[in-house]
């Protein structure tokens, strides 16, 4: 008989990250309570956020134990776009190192089946790289029967580890968070002639300038677009002493590009990670990433270019 590893080779010490895809319901219990009844046995706590369906089956396969479980929640009301159930998420990780030495975590992102949830496979990308210290093994949930299929393989491309029938193997489809967060950004085309340009060489410019365009309809994204354009030029500044400013409609859609000829973006996944609250600097992206619908970056060595996305 094969001997089932839960977690393979993970030591507790690092970040593990598995996307488990099921078809049907013995799957999800064959893959989930083993999981959970390992990590009772070794006195790490075990939390559970899912969807309604996932936690009635693992409560009828567990029964008492499910009383041991450090959190068996429902996942319906985590979401709150992607940096504010981000910031979320993050807050509860850092509460748990600070309290234990290790812990597993399952997760049902059930939101990834609307529309306005698949956004969160960007954040499910950085985290690889945002909590690759942090000392637990997540444990990530998707019905393959309910979600379509370019949610399934974004789940793919966005885990490094999957079920491999007994232990965790490697996803042969596992991008780079900075190579997949590229490929799902909007299709950068070159910015339209009647695009309104300005440079500028202060904050205070920068704001009056977005403020100048905010015309037509957009006066209720005002706070939004001058709070991120302010910030992007901020950054654009101390890079690069200068700045550049664009502004465009396309459709329903206002674009603001704000560009440099820095060095170039050390790190493009920047704002989709949560800043540390002990860290100096780097909340900008952050920030302007969150207030903004959508965002796009082109960077390298002659400079950078970041466009935000903003929606009636």
């Amino acid at each position: 008989m094969t001997r089932i590893r839960p977690t393979g080779a993970w030591d507790g010490r690092t970040f593990a990250h598995e996307g488990f895809a099921f078809r049907s319901d013995r799957e999800l219990i064959d893959r989930v309570v083993p999981f959970a009844a390992e990590g009772l046995s070794r006195g790490e706590p075990v939390l559970v956020v899912a969807g309604e369906r996932v936690r009635t089956l693992l409560a009828d396969e567990m029964g008492a134990d499910v009383a041991r479980l450090a959190t068996f929640t429902p996942a319906e009301g985590w979401w709150r776009g992607g940096h504010d159930t981000l910031r979320a998420y993050d807050r509860d990780l850092r509460a748990l190192r600070d309290s234990v030495p290790t812990w597993r975590l399952v997760a049902e992102p059930v939101w990834l089946a609307r529309d306005d949830g698949r956004q969160w496979s960007r954040f499910e990308a950085v985290a690889n790289r945002c909590y690759a210290d942090m000392p637990y093994y997540s444990l990530c949930l998707h019905d393959a029967e309910r979600l379509p299929d370019a949610v399934l393989q974004a789940v793919a491309r966005t885990h490094p580890l999957t079920w491999g029938g007994d232990t965790p193997v490697p996803t042969p489809a596992y991008e780079d968070p900075q190579q997949f967060i590229r490929s799902v950004q909007p299709e950068w085309r070159e910015r339209p002639r009647s695009a309104a340009v300005t440079s500028v060489g202060t904050p205070r410019e920068a704001r009056h300038g977005a403020l100048t365009w905010l015309v037509d309809g957009w006066g209720a994204r005002a706070d939004d677009v001058v709070l991120a354009t302010h910030e992007l030029v901020i950054n654009a500044l101390r890079a690069a002493g200068s700045a550049e400013m664009a502004c465009w409609s396309e459709a329903d859609t206002l674009v603001v590009e704000v560009s440099d000829r820095g060095p170039g973006l050390p790190d493009e996944t920047a704002g989709y990670v949560p800043p540390s609250h002990h860290q100096e600097g780097g909340r900008g992206m952050w920030l302007a990433w969150s207030l903004a619908d959508d965002v796009a970056v082109a960077t390298g060595g002659a400079g950078t270019r970041i466009r935000l996305y903003f929606s009636h």
